[in-house]
């Protein structure tokens, strides 16, 4: 069962249709094209950095006796990207000012949506909706995580 990061853009209530469910898990794309699965999330330079990176891996797969060297960091790095890629994703919205509303456990998307859809209270007016307290980290307790990896994040869980 995967967990599903929802954000909303800056300003946006809680039911807004433009709110993004970012899977937080394995991607099997951005295992086997890394480098353009970062570009296609609109991550640039870590793209084009993972680019230059394999293509390294591959000339120094060239060189004898260097080919399990490099085919060994070549998975390492893929399995890398396909593992933090949605998180990174979830990052840059951050960056952009979007708000992380919840995260819900579920089977898939369409499960992810209903049960979030289903938790917001109803309103008749969009404008007058209240927001869901967004899940952020008080900057008083606890320093800024963005500097991890993000392997062992427990976003406020215990």
């Amino acid at each position: 069962m995967a967990s599903y990061l929802i954000m909303t853009p800056p300003g946006a209530p809680a039911d807004d249709e433009r709110a993004r469910f970012i899977a937080d898990g394995f991607s099997w794309t951005a295992f086997f094209f890394p480098a353009l699965w970062l570009m296609s999330k609109r991550a640039w330079l870590l793209g084009i950095l993972v680019a230059v990176l394999q293509i390294l891996l591959i000339f120094l797969s060239a060189v004898p006796g260097a080919f399990a060297a490099s085919l060994f960091m070549q998975l390492a790095l893929s399995l890398l990207v396909s593992l933090e890629g949605p998180l990174v994703v979830a990052r840059n919205l951050k960056k952009r000012d979007w708000t992380l509303r919840s995260i819900v456990p579920a089977r898939d998307l369409e499960t992810a949506e209903e049960i979030y859809f289903s938790n917001i209270p109803a309103t008749a007016d969009r404008r007058t909706a209240t927001p869901l307290p967004s899940i952020e980290r008080s900057t008083t307790k606890q320093a800024d995580s963005s500097a991890g990896l993000g392997l062992f994040q427990p976003y406020g869980e215990r």
